[in-house]
């Protein structure tokens, strides 16, 4: 009886843990995008040198100009596109960090959005079915109503 219940306690410690693996980075990603989204600003950068890689909608090397007139690159972490590979001198939507002009991202609404939210509800589901899972009856209540029969 104790190795099932000890069974049952690792199995909703593992998925409490799971879950918050999942949940958390998808948490501050989110929280990364709205900053940038919401206390930032909006421009438009160029994309300096495509991505070398061989999959459809690389991540590039990306150009722009912030208020103060500095130029700045970055290397985009979301794909550019998705299904085709940007081409140089396009001119992508960016947002920049009000505090550091350094610091930008792509607007990019499946990977900063979409994605994270999938990933969050999957590691919520996780932490929750750990803490309010239903309780099944034991296996010893299962062979005695089996004999029953």
């Amino acid at each position: 009886m104790k190795s099932t219940s000890f069974g049952t306690l690792f199995v909703r410690v593992f998925m409490f843990i799971l879950g918050l693996i999942v949940a958390l980075p998808a948490l501050n990603t989110l929280s990364k995008y709205s900053n940038y989204r919401f206390l930032g600003s909006m421009t438009y950068g160029v994309i300096d040198h495509p991505s070398s890689g061989r999959d459809f909608g690389g991540r590039p090397l990306i150009q722009y100009v912030d208020m103060a007139g500095s130029t700045h690159e970055f290397k985009s972490r979301a794909k550019a596109h998705i299904f085709q590979t940007p081409k140089k001198g396009e001119k992508i939507k960016i947002f920049i960090h009000k505090s550091d002009p350094q610091k930008a991202i792509v607007d990019n609404l499946f990977y900063y959005v979409v994605l994270p939210l999938i990933f969050l509800a999957v590691g919520c589901y996780c932490c929750l079915s750990a803490l309010f899972g239903r309780k099944g009856r034991s296996h010893e209540e299962k062979v005695v109503s089996f004999r029953s029969i």
